[in-house]
């Protein structure tokens, strides 16, 4: 349909319509070059990145510590900069929720280049917020409650927003659902190990990973669609991938739980025999 035919204030929503998947597929692909950009602009910085909290974390196949550690450099540098504007860790918490919803409708409309970048800084958002509470001194446990529960929401948004995108696609969404289960899976294996006190395996597809996929992929699914390639078929490949080592990952991390906290109970048990048999020992009188 012409657009001259349209009525005015009709015609330049149809236009705006019918240049937006273009326009996405472009974001999509200046995503990567803009990841790439930053991560050589943190390398070129001279000595090396090197932060505790990263190699602490460490990483894997899918998330180099390398990569964690140029990337971790700029996060370092936006939290200087929060701090120096008088950011709280709560707000940008609260920005990191309101990008992730973003994202959400974004993929939901099938926007995801644009939904890639929102997760994107809402996932940067998210590592911001530590730094900040860590160098002003306002971590605690309120602060960390409030992250964990978000972080949570973001994800849910960004793949419910995909399942909407795959609606008609039943295999797709069962695939999609399959990943966010398998990423709360991961969730909670970490919260159960630190509730137990017990060091799990490190596993894959924590968080961290998943959001760069996630990200990762959405860009790449739009930027596809330039070359010719269905977003459909991209991003169920790296759900798939997310859903299958995600789930590998908890199943191990839960399997390591039970037997660390089973040979805990046993230590315990033979202690208290121990000391029931020293309790019933008869004493010598001198």
């Amino acid at each position: 349909m012409s657009t001259a035919l349209l009525p005015p204030a009709y015609a330049p929503r149809q236009l705006f319509v019918a240049s937006m998947p273009s326009c996405d597929a472009l974001c999509g692909a200046a995503l990567p070059v803009a990841a790439a950009a930053l991560l050589l602009a943190a390398a070129a910085r001279g000595a090396p990145a090197d932060y505790a909290r990263v190699r602490r974390e460490g990483g894997t196949f899918f998330l180099r510590e390398r990569v964690m550690q140029r990337g971790y450099v700029w996060i370092d540098a936006l939290a200087r900069g929060a701090v120096a504007a008088g950011l709280t860790a709560n707000a940008i918490t609260w920005l990191s929720f309101v990008l992730g919803a973003a994202a959400g409708i974004c993929a939901g409309l099938g926007w995801l280049g644009t939904a890639a970048w929102a997760l994107a800084l809402s996932g940067l958002c998210d590592g911001v917020d530590g730094a900040v509470a860590r160098r002003t001194r306002a971590a605690s446990p309120a602060g960390a409650v409030l992250d964990s529960a978000l972080d949570r929401y973001v994800e849910f948004f960004f793949i419910a927003g995909l399942i909407v995108w795959l609606r008609g696609h039943w295999a797709h969404q069962l695939v999609a659902v399959t990943a966010l289960f398998g990423g709360f899976m991961v969730t909670y294996s970490t919260a159960k190990a630190e509730a137990l006190q017990v060091t799990p395996p490190r596993g894959w597809m924590k968080r961290p990973e998943r959001i760069v996929w996630l990200v990762a992929g959405s860009a790449c699914a739009a930027a596809g669609t330039l070359l010719g390639v269905p977003s459909l078929h991209i991003i169920s490949a790296v759900l798939a991938l997310i859903a299958v080592f995600a789930h590998a990952s908890a199943f191990l991390r839960l399997r390591a739980l039970t037997f660390a906290t089973r040979q805990r109970d046993q230590i315990s048990d033979v202690r208290c025999q121990t000391s029931g048999i020293r309790d019933r020992a008869p004493t010598s009188d001198v």
